[in-house]
């Protein structure tokens, strides 16, 4: 079959050479619209639960809120793992999945339970939430909020009802986490004195407090020829109203808020601090989904946060701290060096040794086309581009051109055997005899290749994962050289070696380099236990 196809490629050279464009040029567009990160998505489908706990302690935290969670958590299909943490007034919980298992899936499942555990939970306590789906890479870019005049607690309030609803509404953003500021408040500090002068209790205080920021329904008023909704307007709309909110009547008497309490606005209790370059900030950080590609969500959100600028206070300033981008625009400056440099080091070595600009041309193309080719299949295989597929690409970038530099130089050194010798076999018979004389080292060379990465494949849990891209890109580009030297380079050889006058003398490179290998050579094989024994030791 491999003869049959060295044959079929150099019979149709042309169309070989004309595909193998057509090809590098869709991979290079495929390559350009490929999903962009740092690392492979090596974390498995993970559910986290929020609940809040107001006042509760940490061991009432565990008790009472994380237990019984757990408890109707457990047993879900496909869960591996569960762990929890409690704090004050909050319990977390993340439920882990196999790798297999669909994450919309997950989260439905651990949703359907989470109707059980509402029951079990203490009067007080908040109907769990599920939050949003990400990565544990999925920070794609930060911003600092500072002002020298405004206050923080506006600058808060401006980034938590404006900029954070724009950002969310950036396609392939899954969360937006605000943290530093202070969070403004509408803030009652009851006197205990003054309760117990006009005789009211703290639950009087509290129910009044939240009837001011509430309407009532009144129903409808029913007329012979229309129907009229009826309700009570109660939401509070400046403090001063909430100040002036009936508690209760003592004798006719009203007892109003600021009669027993301070009413003011102020901040919310800290928990964590945010800053930046010294200075005290709001910190907004920008989480992607899984599936989202970096560089579009990070240049989305960024075009957004540009619109937003002109709406904010002018004193305040918007400082981008972390852009995920960078690293990924790094790794891609990295392996354009490194392709730039493996390209050079050969294009030397072959002038060097050749002194022909025609096998330049034919090595040098099997770079370029088998790692857009194997990007194809990686691309055909779900995987995108990151750190680890394009490592397996620069490690590759040496072993692509071997078969093309072994299935060239074999047709060359024929031909101009054959032309020295005064051409007694047809040229094209020469390039296919050649040919097919490295075919079985070709795929011999491939096949090892393959049994030496095969042991990264058999890596589990998230070593696995981070490592086998890394192995497939690797592996499909040298699978890739492997069809190119198979076809292309024939194909090529074919169409500039053949009908060409070739040098009939070594170059000073080869010479030099036969002088000195020679030797060598012929010691190892007429001391052999020497050198065997030497590789033992």
């Amino acid at each position: 079959m491999l003869n049959s196809i060295v044959k079929w490629s150099i019979a149709q050279r042309w169309l070989v050479v004309i595909a193998s464009i057509l090809i590098s040029v869709w991979g290079f567009l495929v390559l350009t619209q490929m999903p962009l990160d740092v690392f492979p998505n090596f974390a498995p489908p993970q559910v986290e639960i929020m609940t809040e706990a107001p006042g509760l302690a940490p061991e009432e935290v565990e008790s009472l809120v994380t237990r019984p969670i757990e408890s109707v958590i457990n047993g879900t299909p496909g869960l591996e793992a569960l762990r929890s943490a409690s704090a004050v007034g909050l319990s977390a919980v993340r439920a882990t999945f196999s790798l297999d298992t669909e994450i919309y899936r997950a989260r439905q499942l651990v949703t359907e339970r989470l109707q059980q555990a509402r029951s079990q939970l203490p009067q007080g306590v908040e109907d769990p939430e599920v939050l949003p789906v990400s990565s544990p890479l999925g920070w794609t870019v930060k911003y600092a909020f500072t002002s020298e005049t405004t206050p923080l607690m506006e600058v808060w309030r401006i980034v938590n009802w404006q900029v954070k609803n724009r950002l969310l509404a950036v396609p392939g953003v899954s969360n937006i986490v605000i943290f530093g500021g202070d969070e403004r408040q509408y803030q009652v500090l009851v006197s205990p004195d003054k309760l117990k002068a006009f005789n009211v209790s703290l639950d009087d205080v509290t129910k009044a407090a939240q009837a001011a920021n509430a309407n009532a329904p009144g129903g409808f008023l029913i007329t012979p020829d229309q129907e009229t909704l009826v309700r009570g307007v109660g939401r509070i709309e400046s403090i001063e109203q909430l100040k002036k909110s009936v508690i209760k009547a003592k004798n006719g008497t009203p007892v109003l808020l600021e009669q027993v309490a301070d009413v003011q606005i102020g901040a919310a209790l800290k928990r964590g601090d945010g800053s930046s370059a010294g200075k005290k900030a709001v910190i907004l950080t920008v989480n992607k989904q899984p599936t989202a590609d970096t560089p579009s969500v990070t240049k989305a959100a960024e075009a957004a946060m540009e619109e937003l600028k002109a709406s904010l206070p002018k004193d305040v300033k918007v400082t981008e701290t972390f852009r995920q981008e960078d690293f990924i625009e790094a790794s891609l400056k990295n392996v354009e060096e490194a392709l730039r440099d493996g390209t050079i080091i050969v294009c030397v070595i072959l002038i060097l040794f050749l002194m022909n600009w025609r096998t330049v041309i034919i090595t040098l193309s099997a770079i370029p086309v088998s790692l857009l080719l194997g990007m194809l299949i990686l691309n055909w295989t779900g995987q995108g581009i990151n750190t680890m597929t394009l490592g397996g690409l620069v490690v590759a970038i040496g072993s692509v051109v071997d078969d093309a530099i072994v299935d060239m130089e074999n047709s060359y050194r024929r031909l101009r055997e054959n032309q020295i010798a005064g051409n007694p076999v047809p040229p094209l018979q020469v390039v296919f005899n050649s040919s097919v004389e490295v075919r079985v080292s070709v795929l011999f060379s491939t096949i090892i290749i393959a049994v030496v990465f095969a042991p990264i494949f058999a890596l589990s849990g998230v070593e696995g994962r981070i490592f086998t891209p890394m192995g497939i890109a690797y592996l499909l580009s040298i699978v890739a050289s492997t069809s190119v030297a198979l076809t292309l380079t024939p194909a090529l050889c074919a169409l500039l070696l053949v009908n060409q006058r070739l040098p009939t003398t070594e170059t000073w490179v080869e010479r030099f380099s036969q002088r000195l290998y020679r030797p060598l050579l012929q010691f190892a094989i007429r001391r052999p236990k020497i050198i065997l024994t030497g590789a033992i030791a």
